[in-house]
């Protein structure tokens, strides 16, 4: 499994169109992805950071390489990101996911909270 990590500086006063624009990007799926996270970092709000989970490399080279990826990702966060950025691959080599999967079903209303 791997996480793809993506830091960017957003314009102040952004986030509730990120957000909304968002909502919508998080339907689209891709081969190989697991899930994603779109979160603000809480000591400094204009930084943005996406945490991406995919099965294996390949799916996120694939993704990277898509038209689709251009087009909708890359082209919508576009005008909010305020010029630094960067991307981190990493592979994961130990992981305990439980606790994510108890909040996910807790919040579907189908477990435990």
């Amino acid at each position: 499994m791997f996480v793809r990590i993506y830091w960017g500086k957003t314009y102040p006063g952004s986030w509730d169109a990120i957000e909304r624009s968002y909502r919508g990007l998080m339907a689209i799926e891709a081969p190989g992805l697991l899930g994603r996270l779109v979160t603000r970092d809480a000591n400094d709000p204009e930084n943005l950071f996406t945490l991406t989970f995919w099965a294996d490399r390949q799916s996120v080279d694939d993704w990277e390489a898509s038209r689709a990826y251009a087009e909708t990702f890359a082209a919508v966060l576009r005008p909010f990101i305020a010029g630094a950025q960067s991307v981190s691959l990493c592979e994961v080599k130990l992981a305990d996911m439980a606790g994510f999967v108890r909040a996910a079903q807790a919040r579907a209303g189908e477990g435990p909270d």
